[in-house]
């Protein structure tokens, strides 16, 4: 039986991070109930945002235990490649909109596939989206101060989201 919700988003300014998050379908709504502190960070005034980011990491410490994987890539192959070793277990896939036209165009007549912009309006989906926007937008942020993927992971382990 397929149990896995498979996350994936894509943040692009001067630079470009994949992110894929996967969680079993039965710890969506424990998901839920941690983390109502999810907020779309593009939405938040300046001061919110880096207040938000510097909260993120103890956040998502009490989170972190339900997810079962978390990856963080500059590179569409890493990112294909990991979403490959899940792609059969999983119950539901989540796209960002820009990846599943561009890049993953053989998964938009899929069944069990949902675009990022449809599956964000349904309360069950909402939250692993907003958290995998997060993590990519936050990854994307160091990735451009460092363009170096061995820092980057780095700084990411260092503030417990790898």
């Amino acid at each position: 039986m397929k149990t896995l919700i498979v996350s994936v988003d894509r943040s692009k300014e001067k630079r470009t991070i994949y992110a894929l998050v996967v969680i079993k379908y039965e710890n969506l709504g424990e998901l839920r109930r941690k983390s109502g502190w999810l907020r779309h960070i593009s939405e938040l005034k300046k001061q919110e945002k880096r207040n938000y980011v510097s909260k993120f990491p103890q956040r998502f410490a009490s989170i972190k235990s339900l997810l079962d994987y978390v990856e963080v890539t500059p590179y569409f192959d890493d990112l294909y490649e990991q979403m490959a070793k899940f792609e059969r277990d999983a119950r539901v896939l989540i796209i960002d909109d820009v990846v599943l036209s561009k890049k993953l165009r053989e998964y938009q007549s899929r069944k069990n596939v949902f675009r990022e912009s449809i599956a964000k309006k349904r309360w069950e989906f909402r939250h692993i989206v907003l958290l995998t926007d997060n993590i990519a937008y936050i990854s994307r942020e160091i990735y451009e101060q460092t363009p170096n993927l061995r820092a980057l992971k780095k700084a990411l382990r260092r503030k417990g989201i790898l």
